[in-house]
């Protein structure tokens, strides 16, 4: 949970009483500032984007306490919550020790109090908490018909950790942990109530893909949840994703098996069979086509011109460069693809590019290179209008946003770099890349077997024995690049080196990085964090190379977060 403190005004808290005239005397003479306290897990006290270290738990305990209750707290009932055990006045001692201590620890007077109270400074001028933004998102799904603001409130309770208050932090005291039970479990029974309803409004409402995402995150939180599985299945068939709809029924049956020893219930059999009947319906038929892929546009430059896709209409450009492999439309045929992009949609205009030689982008005939990708990314920038983006790059598209970001500083916002390298090619001093050898090695077999899944199980293994996928993979790398051309892209992946360019980046960055990623090594990961000033890593579960296979709502919840915070920021 976020508690986001509005500039306001802080008062000066003394070791005595603080009355109403000291108070507000001390307004007028106070400081501004920002303060986010962050705690749906281990709680986090930030000031105007920095972390300030508070290792006082019934500190931090009291901070959370304060702003999830928004309003003034008798000190009696606070001394009691956090030395439950204590004579009454040694627990208010401690309770006046503790808030010189947190208010010295932060720089700043954050806790105010008179005879007979606390509160938190600036509570009473609208600042909230996110479990408090959850809260209030929720019950727009629950308003009758939902509320104005209810679409805006879903990148909220999509997050993994919307149903959380103070996950793992625990503190030697029976009152705060009965509290704390109760708070989190009413926080989440409302979200896994406004999940439901947001569930089936979307599949109603003709937005399947949507509802598909919406679905997957309550069963995330209730793995037994019938209304879950059962939008889930609907909104798959409407999708026309008929594995999908198969592996969540299966995937149901044998939750419930394992958990209740029992069979589907007769909503979620009716579902599924419903959905298997909608795939039988010709597409045109279907009350949803989300396989229409938006307006594909070109941009120019010197030497061909670039293809790619909009959709969104934020106020923020994200551009999002894929990896080796790239092709606008048969990116959009993947249901986890268009998933993704309409999830990142509702908080960007997101833009998709094909690098020239892949793809719908002219097959150059010149060596690709990080500097020509620099060109494709500023020929788009230029078509769209913008003078700043965002830049989200997989793989080779990691390599080329880090050179854009060189070249161009004043153009990127911020870097987000999923399953990136800094080098193509293995040296001494970066060992995670393919060897010469390798490379030629890999191009023996890509050729060798060209028109198949080739190297499906490297890039994605859980996905490597899914005959769909296998299909759609096949078809992805033909329309690619050709045959003959793979020895031109094998050769650029092998000729990217940006190693000298990272100490030099000064823009907001994040690396994303799943630790049992086949094709590209945590090592070049931490390579990246270590060398780029101020960048972030964050190691994520799985063993899937492409974004849209495994896990991908952790990657989408770190890059949004990471967005908004960097937002904030002057």
């Amino acid at each position: 949970m976020v508690v986001c403190l509005a500039p306001t005004i802080f008062s000066m808290v003394t070791a005595a009483t603080i009355d109403a005239k000291h108070a507000a005397a001390s307004l007028e003479a106070g400081v501004r500032g920002r303060v986010d306290i962050r705690c749906k897990g281990y709680p986090e006290i930030w000031v105007d984007g920095h972390p300030r270290p508070l290792k006082l738990k019934r500190g931090l305990a009291l901070l959370v306490y304060l702003s999830e209750l928004a309003r003034k707290v008798a000190r009696t009932q606070l001394a009691e919550t956090l030395w439950p055990d204590a004579p009454p006045e040694t627990a208010r001692a401690r309770l006046r020790r503790l808030c010189h201590e947190v208010n010295g620890v932060l720089g700043l007077d954050l806790l105010l109090g008179d005879a007979d109270a606390l509160w938190l400074d600036g509570m009473g001028e609208g600042a909230m908490s996110d479990v408090a933004r959850v809260r209030q998102g929720a019950q727009q799904w629950l308003a009758t018909p939902p509320g104005a603001r209810a679409r805006e409130s879903l990148e909220d309770l999509l997050t993994s950790d919307s149903h959380q208050v103070l996950n793992g932090f625990e503190l030697d005291s029976d009152v705060f942990s009965a509290w704390l039970d109760a708070r989190s479990g009413e926080q989440e029974r409302l979200v896994v109530r406004a999940l439901s309803r947001a569930a089936e409004h979307l599949c109603a409402s003709g937005e399947p893909a949507l509802a598909a995402e919406v679905a997957i995150r309550l069963i995330d939180i209730d793995a037994l949840s019938d209304l879950g599985h059962a939008v889930l299945l609907t909104a798959r068939s409407r999708l026309g994703d008929a594995a999908g709809v198969e592996a969540a029924y299966f995937a149901c049956a044998e939750v419930l098996r394992s958990e209740l020893g029992i069979r589907p219930s007769a909503q979620i059999e009716a579902a599924y069979a419903d959905a298997r009947a909608q795939l039988t319906v010709l597409p045109e038929q279907r009350a949803a086509r989300p396989s229409l892929s938006p307006p594909i546009r070109f941009a120019d430059t010197v030497d061909g011109s670039v293809a790619y896709l909009e959709l969104g209409g934020g106020d923020t450009t994200l551009v999002i460069l894929f990896g080796l492999w790239s092709h606008l439309e048969v990116s959009w045929e993947e249901p986890r693809i268009r998933a993704i992009l309409d999830r990142l949609a509702r908080s960007f205009r997101v833009v998709l590019v094909d690098r020239r030689g892949t793809g719908l982008s002219d097959r150059v005939d010149q060596q690709q290179s990080t500097r020509a990708g620099v060109e494709d990314i500023d020929a788009v920038r230029r078509a769209l209008g913008v003078e700043q983006l965002w830049l989200l790059g997989n793989s080779v598209g990691g390599a080329i946003a880090v050179e854009y970001a060189s070249v161009f500083p004043t153009r990127v916002q911020g870097l987000m770099l999923y399953g990136s390298g800094a080098r193509g090619t293995w040296s001494p001093d970066y060992p995670w890349a393919l060897t010469e050898q390798q490379q030629k090695k890999w191009l023996h077999e890509l050729q060798s077997s060209w028109g198949g899944a080739t190297s499906l199980a490297q890039f994605a293994p859980s996905m490597a024995n899914d005959q769909p996928t296998r299909d759609w993979w096949a078809r992805m790398l033909r329309q690619s690049a050709s045959k003959n051309g793979i020895p031109l892209l094998l050769r650029a992946l092998g000729g990217m080196d940006v190693c000298d360019r990272l100490p030099a980046l000064r823009v907001p960055t994040l690396v994303l990085q799943r630790e049992g990623d086949l094709i590209v090594r945590e090592g070049a990961a931490r390579y990246l964090a270590e060398h780029i000033p101020g960048a972030r890593l964050v190691l994520l579960e799985g063993v899937d190379h492409p974004l849209w296979y495994g896990d991908t709502s952790a990657a989408l919840d770190e890059i949004e977060r990471f967005v908004r915070a960097h937002r904030q920021v002057p």
